[in-house]
């Protein structure tokens, strides 16, 4: 296992200002790293492209394409290319402005692509290579990590998190709200972990949610309209209003035309 050391060049200048740039490169590929006592700065390593595994405190993480891992100073961790692809941009910080900033945890958390960690990332490199322009660099520095703090606060990021899955839950029962996709898209993650989270928040796969949803608009229009049941089918979304029938019975035990005229339900969704 590589032992990798830890080299950086700050001048008495950036470190007299609340938030100064300790180390900031991009190796590619990203080398093995092993770390048994942590860095005495805090840490930024974003997953440009490929995937990493680190291990921080006896737990493993995985870190996919547009992933950004957080470490507090003197963390012990290791990590290493799960893929040869494995690229990052990495950034070491610190200074009197982080003294209350984050909480002292770590936190792997995925960034949407709206984000562009990236450009953020560039333009502190690109004013890191200029010493004269220290003052810059701070500001920089602290406007990045005033855009991430909400992800990376753990507190914050679980409400966070909250409020975008009932966006996601909005998006996936208005008409015009979107889809599996768009709602997975809002939240900066994939369709899979979108599913997974998703029914560990609800109980329901996404669209079996959006289905129960349109059921009991349905039963709403059945119970107080004089829509048809093609009616009532196109009115929540549905072309074919046999699929419609079939779906409504499979949920609730009967056809949309006897929950009309009163029968019981064995079953309610």
């Amino acid at each position: 296992m590589q032992i990798s050391g830890y080299s950086p060049f700050v001048n008495l200048q950036e470190q007299q200002t609340p938030f100064y740039a300790a180390t900031v490169g991009n190796p590619k590929p990203q080398r093995v790293v092993h770390r048994p006592l942590g860095i005495p700065d805090h840490l930024l390593l974003y997953t440009v492209s490929g995937t990493g595994d680190c291990f921080i405190n006896g737990k493993s993480y995985t870190l996919p394409e547009g992933s950004l891992l957080y470490l507090p100073p003197d963390v012990s961790h290791e990590y290493d290319m799960l893929d040869k692809g494995w690229e990052t941009l990495y950034i070491t910080f610190n200074g009197t402005g982080l003294r209350d900033f984050f909480q002292p945890a770590p936190c792997v958390c995925r960034l949407p692509a709206s984000f562009n960690f990236p450009k953020k990332y560039n333009e502190i490199f690109n004013l890191k290579q200029a010493p004269q322009r220290f003052k810059e660099l701070s500001g920089a520095l602290y406007m990045l990590l005033l855009d991430l703090k909400e992800y990376l606060q753990p507190t914050a990021f679980a409400a966070r998190s909250r409020h975008l899955l009932t966006l996601a839950m909005y998006c996936l029962t208005e008409e015009h709200g979107g889809g599996l996709r768009e709602a997975a898209e809002k939240l900066g993650i994939s369709e899979a972990h979108f599913c997974r989270i998703f029914k560990s928040y609800t109980g329901f796969r996404p669209m079996e949610y959006a289905n129960l949803f349109k059921l009991q608009k349905a039963k709403n229009l059945l119970r107080n309209t004089d829509l048809s049941v093609a009616e009532v089918a196109a009115e929540i979304g549905y072309d074919s209003h046999s699929y419609f029938s079939m779906l409504f019975k499979k949920h609730t035990g009967v056809t949309p035309t006897q929950y009309r005229l009163g029968y019981e339900s064995p079953v309610e969704p």
